[in-house]
């Protein structure tokens, strides 16, 4: 099922590990798109948006068991170290210039068996390595590179980063990176020294 052309959630599922997670959280949830798409998966869902009128809009699915109005970064922050085993962040890593603090708190967050997936627009490696990884766009969104996108996600076991068209933005086709990097074993929860 795609809603105007966007794909993301569904993607993101057919990438997930065939198992339950106990205790998911959507970051960035809308009005609950990938929510939706995962619910079956979870035990326990958590939504998590900047716009309080977007966790309203989710609430009206009744799809989560608690949402919650914060910044991303800021909410897993305030999480227990080891506290979940599935984060899902569809269309809003796009909107973080750095991608380091969100991918730092994700490490420490997860349980060792858990699992970050994530979607953010593509940058080519010409265009990404010219301007140190992330290229701010005329849409005010950040597209991030294969490579440094790899880079970044050391501390995860990278399993599949995808390139796919995800939208239409006027005459063009919007491309995405989506990222599935399962937390390495045992690496519970010292997220490396930066």
């Amino acid at each position: 099922m795609t809603h105007g052309g966007y794909e993301v959630p569904q993607l993101l599922l057919s990438l997930l590990p065939q198992r339950k997670f106990q205790r998911s959280v959507d970051l960035g949830c809308g009005t609950g798109l990938a929510g939706l798409a995962i619910r079956s998966r979870c035990e326990r869902l958590e939504g998590v948006d900047l716009s309080s009128r977007m966790v309203e809009k989710a609430a009206e699915r009744e799809i989560y068991d608690a949402l919650h109005c914060s910044d991303l970064v800021a909410f897993l922050r305030r999480q227990e170290t080891a506290s979940c085993d599935l984060l899902v962040a569809t269309d809003v890593v796009m909107y973080l210039y750095s991608i380091e603090p969100f991918l730092h708190q994700a490490r420490r967050v997860l349980r060792g068996s858990g699992v970050l997936i994530f979607s953010t627009e593509a940058a080519s490696e010409a265009e990404a390595e010219a301007h140190g990884g992330t290229v701010e766009r005329a849409s005010e969104r950040f597209a991030h590179g294969r490579s440094f996108l790899l880079k970044s996600a050391e501390g995860f076991d990278l399993m599949d980063v995808k390139e796919v068209n995800i939208r239409r933005q006027g005459t063009s086709t919007v491309q995405c990176s989506s990222v599935v990097v399962p937390h390495l074993p045992g690496e519970g929860c010292s997220p490396p020294a930066r």
